[in-house]
């Protein structure tokens, strides 16, 4: 096989799912807004059932599901069949999926939920087939042609890429929904790339003895000592009220003492900066670091009423997210 045939083949692959993602879209109705409804309500969990590809899928939706907030979990469908049904609670809501909707491994469990009267939500693209027709909300996608040739136009593919759209949809739907934040997805992800980056600043900021503080009245030899002994660059510069004044870096020392000859005289509010840059403990991290790029700066001062909260240097952040 010649590489441009290879080529040609995968484009007609991306195209052929292409075409069944836009049928997917033009598709969308009150089935849709009824599943997104249900999910959103649920008082207990959303509970994926699938076979084959199916449930492969769905625990990837799952997984996504979770990422946003809502409850569930995957439900294998043999487990269910040997016991784990015991499992599912009256609140909790079925998403079941099955390219036929005739999988006999699935019959069970649609008559354990139509007996406890526990809400199915059915995906199929059989308009006919036994989960639609008992599903309480009918979610059916449109037919498609699989992206193989004649002789494997049986795998499922475009199908395949339908429902995980389909999935990513229902989920990114509640989640705007619900107001979700990228906040909230760091609460979910505490260990992950995605997680540590939408972690707030109090999560890694210096506090208390950590931090380089001096009074407004203190000489600029206490700010030397302050700059040199906690080596973070700077010294954090506060009223008698505890307040936050002004902010002196080891540049603004060095600055101060090459125009003033007798600098040993002055006190910490003749050399300080009057307007550190200042966040709040909610802060992200990745927020904080943009922030930093943008003023080229390597320091963030953490305030609350102009009181000192912490402070956060930039070669902690880049430790704590591994850069």
């Amino acid at each position: 096989m010649k590489n441009n045939t290879i080529i040609k083949q995968a484009q007609s692959t991306i195209n052929t799912e292409i075409v069944a993602l836009k049928k997917l879209s033009s598709s969308l109705g009150n089935s849709y807004l009824k599943t997104v409804n249900a999910i959103n309500n649920v008082k207990g969990r959303v509970i994926c059932c699938g076979v084959g590809k199916s449930a492969k899928i769905l625990d990837k939706i799952s997984s996504t599901f979770s990422s946003v907030g809502i409850s569930s979990f995957v439900l294998d469908v043999t487990d269910a069949n040997h016991g784990s049904l015991g499992a599912i609670k009256k609140d909790d809501i079925f998403l079941i999926a099955s390219f036929s909707g005739n999988s006999s491994e699935l019959l069970n469990i649609l008559k354990f939920a139509k007996k406890f009267k526990i809400k199915i939500i059915g995906i199929s693209s059989n308009i006919k087939s036994k989960l639609i027709s008992v599903a309480d909300i009918k979610l059916v996608t449109p037919k498609i042609k699989e992206a193989g040739n004649k002789d494997l136009d049986f795998v499922p593919t475009a199908s395949s890429t339908m429902l995980v759209a389909l999935g990513d949809a229902i989920a990114m739907s509640i989640a705007k929904k619900r107001s979700f934040k990228k906040e909230n997805f760091g609460h979910f992800h505490p260990s992950g790339s995605l997680g540590k980056n939408l972690s707030p600043v109090s999560d890694i900021m210096m506090r208390g003895k950590e931090l380089p503080i001096v009074n407004e009245n203190c000489s600029v030899y206490d700010v030397i000592i302050q700059i040199s002994t906690k080596r973070l660059g700077c010294a954090l510069v506060i009223n008698k009220n505890s307040k936050i004044v002004g902010f002196c870096s080891d540049g603004d020392l060095s600055r101060f003492m090459k125009k003033s000859k007798n600098f040993i005289g002055k006190k910490a509010r003749d050399m300080m900066s009057k307007q550190p840059t200042t966040i709040s403990e909610s802060t992200l991290i990745i927020d904080a670091l943009k922030l930093m790029n943008e003023k080229k700066i390597t320091v963030l001062v953490i305030e609350k009423n102009k009181k000192i909260r912490g402070l956060i240097h930039m070669h902690d952040i880049i430790s704590f997210l591994g850069i």
